[in-house]
Parts: structure tokens; sequence; C-alpha cells
């Protein structure tokens, strides 16, 4: 290989791999159990994964996602004959789409023959993944050594722009975004240009946050292949990223219309609705993306703040009390647990988890006037004052307010 990869860079080219299967993926819209199967194999699920990848030929016609993903769950749960009985299947629906699946699978089971054989029908196909996916997947390690496997190598299988949409995932994963914005300008030339390539370039933009020219190269890549529903949701999230909120909930409630209501465009939308001040249905949005990941960090501690800012502080709490088994110190929600205290008229609660948030300097100046309060509620106008001050001296406005009219007065 002409690069080395690091372990982030893997995680990119999966990233790829997947995309090259989702490219046709993407342009229909899906039922409600494949979603459900898709959620619980990311979470090694692989009991409720193989229920809901059955659910799914309750609707016809029966589709070749449907037997890839009951494919992968019944490969997760290492029953490989039957993985490749639902791989053959969606073969038959669709040439090439499951060949990788069915080289690892026969991989994995130590049969020589039909890995190699179907590692080459996979380079043959237009599916075919990186090599990468290949060479450093611990599925294939098997094969590494087998003479005949090596022959295959000897090929060229990847076109020049092939080869330049690789590199630019390495480059991206190496977080080397100027140099692969670089290389896919060369790329980018005409007007024909492919959709990948811009949304490859708008990825880049995106992470160096040239938010507006990501969101024009995701416009880009949705004007050539307006099928493709993930366009869509990658327009979202650069214009959140510009505050453009009402366009963001535009293309965003598009995506979901399109894909059929994909549960990982939930969490943007979302956060778009916090950012509208949209509080009730930002915690309503939030609490169906986290029945399909219910182990999601970041949505579990956005549901929280959206829970207390709705004013459902029960629902609040218990979002809280959840985190903390896991961040028992986190300042961010002792200070949020200790709003609602103090809101709930309880500031000798509140006062508490105050202190062990300023013990770690979080927020200081807010903080000190939250415990202000606090005290001032207690009748400890003193104390209180004496925080006011400290708050005020810090360049709290508001602490200073308080403490003239409340302590000079």
């Amino acid at each position: 290989m002409p690069y080395s990869l690091g372990k982030s860079v893997k995680q990119h080219i999966a990233i790829l791999a997947i995309h090259l299967i989702c490219l046709v993926g993407y342009s229909q819209k899906m039922p409600n159990a494949y979603y459900r199967a898709e959620a619980a194999l990311e979470l090694n699920d692989t009991k409720n994964a193989l229920s809901w990848a059955d659910s799914c030929f309750n609707a016809k016609p029966y589709r070749y996602q449907y037997y890839l993903i009951k494919g992968k769950a019944l490969l997760q749960a290492n029953r490989y004959n039957e993985a490749i009985e639902a791989f053959l299947q969606a073969e038959q629906q669709r040439s090439g789409i499951a060949s990788y699946q069915l080289a690892r699978t026969y991989c994995l089971m130590g049969d020589t023959i039909n890995c190699i054989e179907w590692t080459r029908q996979n380079l043959q196909s237009i599916y075919r993944e990186p090599e990468s996916s290949y060479l450093l997947s611990d599925d294939f390690s098997f094969a590494h050594s087998l003479k005949e496997w090596q022959k295959i190598w000897d090929k060229e299988w990847y076109s020049a722009i092939e080869k330049d949409i690789h590199y630019a995932h390495y480059l991206i994963g190496n977080q080397n975004y100027d140099e692969a914005i670089e290389l896919l300008n060369k790329r980018i030339k005409s007007k024909k240009s492919k959709a990948e390539l811009f949304e490859l370039r708008g990825q880049a933009h995106l992470n160096a946050g040239n938010f507006s020219l990501a969101l024009k190269d995701f416009e880009n890549a949705y004007h050539r292949s307006k099928r493709n529903y993930s366009y869509l949701a990658l327009q979202a999230e650069a214009s959140y990223s510009l505050n453009q909120n009402g366009k963001a909930l535009t293309q965003i409630d598009q995506a979901i219309d399109k894909s059929g209501g994909k549960p990982d465009y939930l969490l943007l939308k979302a956060k778009i609705l916090s950012k509208q001040n949209r509080w009730s249905e930002a915690y309503e949005t939030l609490k169906k993306y986290l029945e399909y990941y219910p182990n999601n960090t970041e949505a579990n501690l956005l549901l929280a703040r959206y829970a207390y800012e709705s004013g459902y502080y029960n629902d609040a709490l218990l979002a809280i009390a959840k985190m903390l088994k896991f961040t028992p110190e986190n300042p961010g929600l002792l200070v949020l647990r200790g709003k609602i205290y103090l809101n709930t008229d309880q500031p000798r609660q509140a006062i508490i988890d105050f202190e062990k948030a300023i013990s770690q300097n979080y927020n200081t100046a807010e903080l000190y006037l939250l415990k202000g309060l606090a005290l001032l509620k207690m009748g400890e106008r003193e104390e209180a004052c004496k925080c006011f001050s400290i708050s005020g001296s810090l360049g709290n406005i508001d602490a200073q307010g308080l403490h003239y009219n409340t302590c000079k007065h």
C-alpha cells in the first residue's frame, strides 16, 4: 500500500466501505423494523437485531437490504452458514451487493476457495471495497498468508479516481483537511463531476470549519443525486453549523421523510430545535432517538438539558441520575441538578452541587451567582453577598447588580 493507516483512519475507511453500499440504499424509504435492526446491530444486541431483521420481511417486496441486515446479524452471532444463505439471497436481487460480506464470512470459516472467489467477485463488482478494507481487517487475517490471496492483488483493480477517493478518506481520517481538499479540487473540474467527490470535499470543509463551502458542496452532491437523502442530512448539518436553523430544519425533515424515518437523523433535528428554543419538541425528538440508541452519551446529556429547559424537572433528574452513574463528578450535570433544586425550593441541596462544581473551577462566575441565590433563599444574606461579590469580580454583570441592590441597601 502507498501509505500506512492508523486506528482512527481504519474507522474512517470503515465508513467509506459502508458508504459504497449506501449509495443505493440511501435512495429508498426503509421500514422502521430495518432501522431497529440496524441500531441493535450497532449495539451488538444480536438477539434483537435478528428479531427486527426478520420483521422486515413483513413488508413487501423483499429488498436486498433486508437480507443484508439479517446476514450481518447472523454473522455477528457466528451463525456462518445461515449468514451465507442470507447474503446469497441479497446477491440474487443485486449482483455484487453482498460479495464482500460473503468473502468475509468464508474467510472467518477458513474456507480458502470461497473466500478468494468472493473477494475476486467483489473486486470485479461496482460495490468493490477499498483495498484497506481487506488488508486492515482481522476478518481476513486467515487469507493474508495464502499465495492465492496474494495473487489477487497483483492485478490493478482500482481506477485512478477510486484511488484518489480512498486517499482523500485517509487524509480526512488523519485530519489533513487542506491536503484532502487540494486533492479533490483537482478531481472536481467540471459540472459532470461525481456527487461522491462533492460529498467528500464537503466533509473535509465541514471538519475544517468551512461551513459555507461545505454546504455548497453538499448541495452540489444532492443536485447530482437527488435520490440520495443522506446529502440532505449533510446539508442540514452544515446549515446548523452556520446557525441557519430554519433552513437546517427543513433539510433534516426532508431527509427523515425520504428515508422513511431514519433514526440517526433525529439527534441533529433535536439540536436544531433546541437552537430555536423549541425545547419540548427537542426533548420529544431526542427521546425517540434514544429508543434506538439508548447508550449514546451525547444524547443522554442533551436529554437532561432539554428536559430542564422544558420544565420537566422530574424527567431531567432521572436523566441526570443515569449519567452521573458513569461520570459522578461531571460538573455540567451537577450544575444542572443544582439549578433544578434551586427552582424547586431545595436550596441546601443546590448548594452542595454548586460547591462540587466550583471545586472543579467550572464556570466559576455563574456558580458563585447561583450559590448566592441559593443562600439568599435560605436567609443567609451575608454569605450570599460574599458570593455575589466574588461572581461580580469575575465579570458577572447580574451578580454585580444583585450585590448593589441586595447588599448595599
